[in-house]
């Protein structure tokens, strides 16, 4: 833990965080799902104490600090599960922060430019994405020239992005247009893009005009920028009740929790009623269990949701888990049954497929449904948590540190209850 004030030698403020960057250059660890946010947290303190503790006052040892910083992400990254992003979006605050540094400094145009180019073509992981808009002031309307015939000098469908991106930075729609025509016709992506500046400009009609020829296959990702844009440059010309009904139709396609919240929002008090009857029964119809579940999750409605997992649970897989877990949490009073079936779903692929760094989460899941069962009088068809128990401890008996983990939660859980008995008297 580095601790330094503005009043410190900012020479030893930098030797701390140097020897932090160090450290973190020679890891290899990997680091899982789980811990990706607390990691996240460690580096994003990092990169405070560099804005927070240097900048200010000595932004030039900020720019050394920030550029080793942000040299680290390709191997930080490539040893993290970032997939909700948040190790990622670090690095991307710290683009931020370096061109904030940059600012406080003297640097020729040049040496920015060069800067600006470089650190953009290597950017295998996303993390100089808003480089352009990042150094956009340093640069000026002189640098962002320079540096866009400098990419069609070199051009590569990277240094096209780039150059749209200085469009951006001009706010030109035709200068975007143009950059997505440098080299062949604009894709199907450059139409929505070209669409959503059009919004932008408060141009729906001409946002349309780019919106419709658009051909993608029905379940593409990209329908669904197509028909948000699509609502909102309807709703620039006045065309409010079609608009809803695109609203609809999306609705229908995908049960999206926001979707259905702007369907509400936009909605005659009368409708609303019986809208919210139909999308519930949708949900329990929908061929994505996994897509219904969220959805009902994310308007409360958990007693439809425990219908639907009764209904589902032999289709559900239990690697899915940051699905079944919210929903088994929020099931616990509602039923406890059903909660214990997702459990049960997500202690499976575990032990099924030896996963023992996530040892610990089945165990905690075990214990739960053991507490689960106190509760529940009617196990229907399936088993109950004593039979379902030996059973388990039969096929897996030779998961030795599994069952440790599981003892280990079960003292936990011991500990706890006798805290809130000792609370309570």
């Amino acid at each position: 833990m580095i601790l330094a004030s503005l009043d410190e030698d900012p020479k030893k403020i930098v030797s701390m965080i140097k020897a932090e960057i160090s450290s973190l250059k020679k890891s290899s660890r990997f680091i899982d799902y789980y811990e990706s946010g607390d990691f996240a947290t460690k580096i994003d303190q990092l990169r405070m104490h560099i804005t927070r503790d240097l900048l200010p006052r000595f932004p030039n040892h900020a720019v050394d600090l920030l550029t080793a910083f942000l040299d680290l992400h390709p191997k930080t990254l490539n040893r993290v599960d970032d997939s909700n992003g948040v190790v990622g979006d670090v690095f991307m605050k710290a683009c931020t922060d370096l061109a904030n540094a940059y600012a406080a400094v003297t640097t020729s145009l040049e040496d920015m430019i060069e800067l600006v180019f470089n650190r953009f073509m290597n950017n295998d992981y996303a993390v100089y994405d808003d480089i352009i808009f990042n150094f956009k002031t340093i640069l000026g309307d002189k640098g962002l020239k320079s540096l866009a015939q400098k990419l069609k000098q070199a051009y590569n469908a990277k240094n096209t992005m780039t150059i749209s991106q200085i469009a951006d930075c001009q706010d030109d729609v035709d200068a975007y247009i143009a950059a997505c025509s440098f080299h062949e016709q604009p894709s199907a992506h450059e139409h929505l893009e070209i669409a959503e500046r059009f919004i932008k400009h408060w141009k729906g009609q001409e946002a349309i005009k780019w919106l419709d020829p658009i051909d993608l296959p029905h379940t593409h990702s990209w329908q669904n920028k197509r028909k948000a844009l699509k609502i909102e440059a309807l709703e620039l010309c006045g065309k409010y009740q079609e608009a809803q009904t695109e609203r609809l139709h999306w609705f229908e396609e995908t049960l999206s929790p926001r979707v259905y919240k702007e369907i509400v929002k936009y909605a005659e008090v009368d409708f609303i009623g019986s809208f919210h009857k139909i999308a519930i029964q949708k949900a329990l119809e929908f061929h994505d269990p996994y897509v219904a579940i969220t959805f009902l999750v994310s308007i409360q409605e958990f007693e439809p949701l425990a219908i639907l997992v009764h209904s589902k649970s032999s289709d559900l897989d239990g690697s899915n888990y940051n699905i079944l877990r919210p929903a088994a949490d929020v099931l616990h009073k509602i039923d406890p049954l059903a909660a214990t079936l997702l459990y049960r779903k997500m202690i499976q692929p575990i032990l099924v497929h030896t996963k023992s760094k996530y040892y610990n989460y089945a165990a905690k899941d075990l214990v739960t449904c053991g507490i689960l069962s106190n509760k529940i009088t009617d196990w229907k068809q399936y088993q109950n948590h004593e039979t379902y128990f030996l059973d388990l401890s039969t096929q897996h008996k030779r998961k030795t540190s599994f069952w440790a983990g599981y003892q280990t939660a079960i003292a936990k859980q011991k500990q706890k209850e006798a805290k809130i008995l000792k609370d309570k008297s």
